[in-house]
């Protein structure tokens, strides 16, 4: 009687704690996708836009730079004022090519994804600046700042602010 009971008791125990048993499907494998995940295609995609913008400045070629920007793009460069849209972003950047040649290599310091729509890039730069008034060439050490916005698919620079971090020489 008590070798019944207490295999009772253990019965209901087990009952009380263990979870019951059920009987479950086979479960079939997750599917393996071939694609990269949304957060890191949209990372190259970003590096993409930020390698043809290195390769129009190098290029000095506005028309390439340009189209990289939202049709109310912002570029802020000091000591200069805001050129906003796309026909004084042409201004712009042809005054900055008149003015320059550039030989520049950007490394990403951060991007953040801010909404599917929206994304912030924080880069350097380092490379020559070439002063086509007389050619001398001086050292080229930047910080920039893009505020980027997906427009049909393709990221787009909506704001782009740079600053230099040499000294100025005295």
């Amino acid at each position: 009687m008590k070798t019944h009971l207490a295999v009772a008791v253990a019965c209901l125990t087990l009952q009380l704690v263990a979870p019951p048993v059920q009987a479950q499907q086979p479960q079939a494998a997750p599917a393996k996708s071939h694609e990269p995940p949304a957060d890191t295609r949209e990372r190259a995609q970003i590096e993409r836009l930020l390698n043809k913008y290195e390769q129009a400045l190098n290029a000095g070629d506005v028309n390439a730079a340009v189209q990289l920007y939202t049709d109310d793009g912002v570029f802020m460069a000091p000591e200069n004022p805001t050129a906003i849209g796309t026909k004084v972003l042409q201004e712009a950047y042809t005054g900055v090519f008149q003015a320059i040649a550039l030989k520049l290599k950007f490394q990403v310091a951060e991007t953040q994804l801010l909404s599917p729509q929206w994304a912030l890039l924080r880069t350097t730069s380092t490379g020559v600046v070439k002063i086509l008034a007389n050619g001398a060439e001086v050292p080229g050490s930047n910080q920039e700042l893009f505020l980027l916005r997906k427009v049909n698919g393709q990221w787009k620079i909506a704001r782009y602010a740079f600053s230099s971090v040499l000294r100025p020489a005295k």
